[in-house]
């Protein structure tokens, strides 16, 4: 850390009056803060005084999720710290948590610091911030304009990722998981389960040659995309040995649970295999859930007491709204614009919900009018053919490129009849036509759409509401 200095300490005074400002006229202070500290004192993040352990978590998909659910399970355990619950994952926000674990100069004041990390911002952010746990969720091609191949961001973090920072890390990704090559790592991994095939077809699975000889891998199982089991007949390659194997997936009352639950085998728990409570639906809240299990037991915890924390916190509700509203389950789910890996897994969660569905798309970046950002190409990657099944009543596609997305249903196979299109999301829920045979309405947004997607999801609920009231 390097010294404090005159033009850090006016920062710090400016930085501090200007949130305090703020907060008494309303607003969050979660970005601008760092934004301003950023502006002022360019090295502000070298001279600030940072907490005694730091927690970071990166990867493409998934990171809130588990971070706030990290963050849920640590105030379980009466751990004081400072989380960028609310705040941006890059420089301005980080900034902007860090303050809030220091003191009114800039010294330390919280013990702990659990940090969402833009994984691509990583080079910049690991020059001042040595995290002493990493978590990386996955790693996955992303956006087109940002970071479309997966192996550019693990070039990033492979290089910047201090030599003292202990790695908790997805056996099951054949890409992130090599990362622990020659560093200190613990890895998590969830076998296959029965209801799984042993590969699932997608329009992307990046990971084809061995990440040690490049030769051609042989798959043993794909879960989807590059998530899965591999070995490499030329070298010898293989997914590294779990620390933490999720070995079933128990969805009702049992002897070892008294709900749903799964069970984790680790040889370093006396008990060898604990049965852990499970708030979540899908595969994907699976993984954060294991993984948010190996950090703390990596931490030291016992698994009793991770199992108490655990039970006590819920997963994804920073970006997941779930309601039964008459026969309808109706979800408001962040599914990531510009991100083709993360539209296919909550599409897939969705179609895998049993009887009929009616899908609301808002995943184009469009808000008023088009820019450079809003290219489109991406969506063809996704697996909108998840779409094409006779349980699918409805697509409904929002936004100035609707009709872009139109023709991307059509070439995944999507009956024309299914689809309908505004340019204007804010119509979407107009265009629903229910049936009043229970089903699963799910409106899918991007980051661009979380205000219109929140009045789409309470048009929707006014709309049975309405309906239920008529019938009667």
């Amino acid at each position: 850390m390097k010294r404090r200095n005159f033009r850090f300490l006016v920062t710090i005074l400016l930085v501090r009056l200007t949130t305090a400002f703020m907060k008494l006229i309303g607003l969050n202070a979660t970005h601008f803060p760092g934004q301003l500290a950023l502006r002022f004192c360019p090295d502000f993040l070298a001279r600030l005084e940072k907490p005694e352990k730091i927690i970071g978590i990166t990867g493409t998909n998934g990171k809130t999720t588990t971070s706030n659910l990290i963050a849920d399970m640590a105030g379980y355990f009466n751990l004081d710290f400072a989380h960028n619950a609310y705040g941006s994952n890059i420089a301005e926000g980080v900034i902007t948590t860090l303050l809030s674990a220091t003191t009114f100069w800039g010294k330390r004041r919280k013990p702990l610091a659990i940090l969402e990390l833009d994984e691509r911002l990583t080079r910049l952010l690991f020059a001042d911030i040595k995290p002493d746990y990493l978590l990386v969720t996955n790693l996955f091609r992303e956006s087109y304009l940002r970071n479309a191949h997966g192996e550019f961001i693990y070039g990033i973090l492979d290089e910047h990722i201090p030599d003292t920072t202990r790695l908790i890390l997805n056996a099951d990704d054949l890409l992130s998981s090599n990362l622990g090559r020659d560093r200190q790592a613990a890895y998590f991994s969830i076998d296959r389960l029965p209801d799984e095939p042993q590969f699932t077809h997608n329009q992307i699975r990046d990971v084809v040659l061995c990440p040690s000889c490049k030769q051609l891998l042989t798959y043993d199982f794909i879960r989807y995309h590059h998530i899965g089991q591999a070995h490499c007949e030329h070298c010898r390659w293989q997914n590294p040995a779990p620390d933490y194997r999720l070995t079933n997936l128990l969805r009702d009352k049992t002897e070892e649970s008294s709900g749903p639950a799964f069970i984790v085998r680790s040889q370093h728990w006396p008990e060898g295999e604990v049965a852990f409570p499970f708030k979540g639906e899908n595969i994907l809240d699976l993984y954060n859930a294991l993984a948010a299990v190996s950090l703390f037991a990596e931490l030291g915890y016992s698994a009793a007491d991770i199992k108490a924390a655990l039970n006590q916190a819920d997963i994804g509700l920073s970006r997941k709204e779930v309601e039964q509203v008459g026969p309808y389950t109706i979800y408001r789910m962040l599914s990531k614009g510009k991100n083709p890996i993360a539209v296919t897994r909550v599409i897939d969660s969705l179609v895998r919900k049993p009887g009929d569905k009616y899908i609301i798309l808002l995943v184009d970046t469009s808000v008023e009018k088009m820019s450079a950002e809003d290219n489109i190409s991406w969506i063809f990657d996704a697996d909108l053919s998840l779409l094409k099944t006779e349980e699918v009543r409805q697509v409904i596609v929002g936004g100035m490129r609707s009709e872009d997305l139109r023709l991307a249903l059509l070439y995944a196979g999507v009956p024309a009849e299914k689809i309908r299109t505004c340019r204007n999301k804010a119509d979407s829920s107009g265009l629903l036509q229910l049936s009043g045979n229970p089903a699963t309405i799910g409106v899918l947004y991007g980051l661009y759409s979380e205000k219109v997607s929140r009045k789409i999801y309470a048009d929707i609920k006014q709309q049975v509401e309405e309906a239920e009231v008529n019938a009667d």
